[in-house]
């Protein structure tokens, strides 16, 4: 995984919090253990601002960002953990079109989006999450994609750029891609949030295939 920006306000207010609980909690621990007369063993440390500091990083950056209080999201940054299958529209090939798949591990500071493709694999270098001004939020990245062992001889190694827009609802990413001057190509993307852990593409092509069912049988009543 590697790091990614965002303009999300946390950013900046988050380790200002997660470093005043620090300080409180080594100085209740001092109060405490002055007025009650008593000290941890000398293997075990006690606990010290940075100490505090680090875990309750730690455990905001991994959990905690995620949560809700009181109907309060901890974090404004969306997660988009999960595995989703969609759609791709290609200019290769005249205007082809297929299926593939965006596994995305994320935690408050770090991402790494994973695309996969009957002809092609791809990971994610660098990336943003833009949330503000307005309503819309985009997940913007750089990824470096290498052919399957079977695929078209014209396509080769290269590298690329992705806007894709979140939904509101937070389960659909749709936008467009555009690749290095190798390939010299542009297209879009809509994927579907079908489950919230990673799943293969098999499993994800059949989720994604009742998620579809669903919809069809939805707009059927309508």
């Amino acid at each position: 995984m590697h790091s990614y920006a965002s303009d999300s306000p946390d950013r900046k207010v988050v380790p200002w919090v997660i470093a005043a609980i620090a300080v409180a909690v080594a100085y209740a621990y001092f109060l405490a253990s002055s007025h009650f007369k008593f000290l941890l063993p000398w293997w075990v440390e006690a606990p010290s601002i940075l100490g505090v500091y680090g875990a309750g990083h730690w455990l905001y950056d991994t959990l905690l960002w995620k949560k809700t209080l009181f109907g309060f999201h901890l974090s404004q940054i969306p997660n988009c953990n999960g595995t989703w299958y969609g759609s791709i529209h290609s200019s290769h090939n005249s205007d082809s079109q297929s299926e593939g798949m965006i596994t995305i591990h994320q935690t408050w500071s770090k991402i790494l989006i994973e695309f996969e493709s009957t002809s092609s694999s791809s990971l994610s270098r660098m990336a943003s999450f833009n949330i503000t001004p307005g309503i819309s939020h985009w997940l913007i990245y750089e990824y470096t994609s290498d052919p399957r062992s079977h695929s078209d001889p014209a396509m080769h190694a290269h590298r690329g750029l992705a806007f894709l827009k979140l939904s509101q609802s937070g389960n659909r990413l749709d936008g467009d891609y555009y690749t290095g001057r190798d390939r010299g190509t542009q297209g879009t993307m809509k994927m579907h949030l079908v489950f919230r852990k990673v799943l293969d593409r098999e499993d994800a092509a059949h989720k994604y295939s009742q998620l579809q069912e669903v919809r069809s049988a939805a707009d059927i009543e309508k």
